[in-house]
């Protein structure tokens, strides 16, 4: 579906009623479905469509909710965007194998780590933090000091791990539920609602918010504007950073246009990002419903309408006051069930092809066919004079033991009993 078929604004009625009929003729829908799908008469809408009788922004919004269920074309999903759990042993071979099922040689080991912990393993975006071993049997032994490890999964780092995932077969839930069976503490999870469509957009949000067009339990809100060039993204926050809930609206395309800008904002596949942010027990609460219903619209939904609405004022008093229609779409009028997600992109493996096909292979192309007519091998001794950092290697392990099966069977291999960094920090 064309990306502006949803908004309410921004188009004259002829324009949108001219991609309508496109979308209805490239995916054979007829007049009788779109008019059942809407609830409307065969004969409103055909006069609505032939342009005898005038079409609001309510129209064409429940016009574009229906023709979106009829193409089957879902304009949202959810995704873990962060993931923070904490486990009292301090065994992470056991966690690696157990948790990501690859072998701990793939891990780094580096001095140094957040959070009061000593130590970092890095595989990838995949980060691991351990806290020096202490025998529980000894007299000098404080809990207080013993952090055990933790694992902290960032953006990329929850897409990393998918592409783990996806090559064995397993989902989110496999993984969250053998977090559960290892005895863990889950302190921090983001669930991202990604609007693909624009659905949401952020400015306008940002406008009704300063209005005071919305209903909250959170104390107050702020927005944020990020310029770059000719194009610029906002970002709304609604809650405090430090609490157990809050949220964060931002210009998902804007983003990812700063990272790429070989990429246009117009061409980036999510328009805007709607995140959930679950801190300590409302996070541990979060997987615990997770993992009970299998649905994250359920559980993302639930927490987003006990704490926010977006309204349309009236001159009614402000308890009748209807749901924003957008908000309303948002929320789950007319619109397929979100899944979770998975969308693996290990180390931006393909953004890196990408800049070099734009940006580097012209130049490289260049030099080859000067090698051809000197005779020489400059282009060679240049490539071989480069130096690879641990990043490149994490990425040419990755696709080596991604090739070659290189997983491990957590049923069928020994368990280690004792781990290096535990006998070094003894």
């Amino acid at each position: 579906m064309l990306k502006d078929l949803n908004l309410i604004g921004g188009m004259t009625n002829k324009d949108w009623l001219d991609q309508v009929h496109d979308e209805m003729r490239d995916n054979n829908i007829t007049q009788g479905q779109l008019a059942d799908m809407a609830n409307y008469s065969r004969s409103h809408l055909n006069q609505l469509l032939g342009r005898k009788k005038p079409l609001n922004d309510k129209a064409r919004l429940e016009l574009t909710l229906a023709l979106r269920a009829l193409t089957g074309q879902n304009n949202l999903d959810v995704c873990i965007d962060y993931l923070s759990v904490t486990f009292k042993t301090h065994d992470y071979e056991e966690l690696i194998n157990e948790l990501f099922q690859i072998s701990p040689i793939h891990f780094n080991l580096h001095d140094g780590a957040h959070y009061g912990y000593s130590a970092t393993l890095t595989c990838g975006e995949i980060k691991m933090m351990l806290s020096p071993y202490q025998d529980v049997d000894a007299e000098d032994y404080n809990p207080k000091d013993d952090s055990g490890t933790m694992i902290e999964l960032k953006g990329q780092g929850c897409r990393y791990v998918e592409s783990y995932l996806q090559s064995q077969h397993r989902t989110w839930y496999d993984f969250l539920e053998t977090c559960l069976k290892l005895d863990c503490h889950f302190t921090r999870l983001d669930l991202a609602i990604n609007d693909r469509n624009g659905l949401l957009d952020v400015p306008t949000l940002i406008e009704k918010c300063d209005h005071d067009e919305f209903s909250s339990r959170f104390r107050g809100f702020r927005d944020n504007r990020t310029k770059q060039w000719h194009a610029s993204g906002r970002t709304l926050y609604l809650g405090s950073p430090q609490s157990e809930v809050n949220f964060c609206i931002y210009d998902k395309a804007f983003e990812q246009h700063q990272k790429h800008p070989e990429i246009a904002i117009e061409d980036q596949p999510i328009r805007t990002r709607f995140e959930v942010r679950l801190r300590r027990e409302r996070a541990a609460t979060a997987v615990e419903h997770l993992l009970a219903t299998r649905d994250p619209e359920q559980v993302v939904f639930g927490i987003i309408n006990q704490y926010l609405r977006f309204l349309t004022p009236s001159h009614k008093p402000r308890s009748e006051w209807v749901l924003d229609p957008r908000w309303a779409a948002f929320i789950g009028n007319n619109r397929d069930k979100l899944r979770l997600s998975t969308n693996p992109e290990p180390l931006n493996y393909d953004h890196i092809t990408r800049w070099l096909r734009k940006q580097v292979a012209p130049s490289l192309k260049m030099l080859q066919l000067i090698d051809q007519y000197n005779n020489t091998n400059e282009l060679k001794a240049i490539i071989d004079s480069g130096k690879l950092t641990q990043r490149h290697w994490d990425v040419i392990h990755h696709f080596q033991h991604q090739r070659n099966g290189v997983m491990t069977d957590s049923k069928q291999r020994e368990k280690s009993k004792k781990s290096d960094y535990a006998d070094q920090s003894k």
